[in-house]
């Protein structure tokens, strides 16, 4: 079952972080304000009872657990990944892994840099593009998607 996800994450005086996580109902239009408020109610009884600083408030609309079988191929491993680097119109930066790169589809690498223009490669970068968005809410162009390990 969907439910949405709020996050809170709080620093102590080291500057370690801790972060408190729960699910609450999905937020849909119909129930948007009254949700947010009740977010808002558990953020600020959570601040009454803590000495951290939140440092970070996160609301997911909706999160959809699931249960899979576990992959069958021997390289299907978190550590094989490709790193994804982006930008925005400002020249910041994006970046971020996907885990368990799929190493055995005809043409994806060009070296150890994902070949852009093969099917797979432009229809991530399509999707990226069409949906990921910098920490200033800029779009983002890909600049590159490498093979790590």
């Amino acid at each position: 079952m969907a439910t949405s996800k709020l996050n809170l994450t709080y620093v102590d005086r080291d500057n370690e972080a801790s972060t408190i996580s729960v699910h609450s109902t999905t937020l849909t239009a119909g129930n948007f304000a009254a949700q947010e408020a009740l977010g808002d109610a558990l953020v600020t009884a959570v601040a009454d009872v803590t000495l951290m600083v939140l440092t970070k408030d996160s609301r997911i609309a909706i999160e959809e657990k699931f249960t899979p079988s576990l992959p069958t191929s021997a390289y299907a491993q978190r550590g094989i990944k490709w790193l994804v680097r982006c930008g925005d119109v400002n020249g910041n930066p994006v970046t971020f892994h996907i885990p368990g790169a799929n190493l055995g589809l005809a043409g994806i690498l060009s070296g150890e840099n994902m070949d852009l223009t093969s099917t797979e490669g432009a229809a991530l970068v399509d999707a990226i593009e069409g949906y990921v968005k910098s920490n200033d809410g800029e779009a983002v162009t890909v600049v590159e998607i490498v093979y790590i390990d």
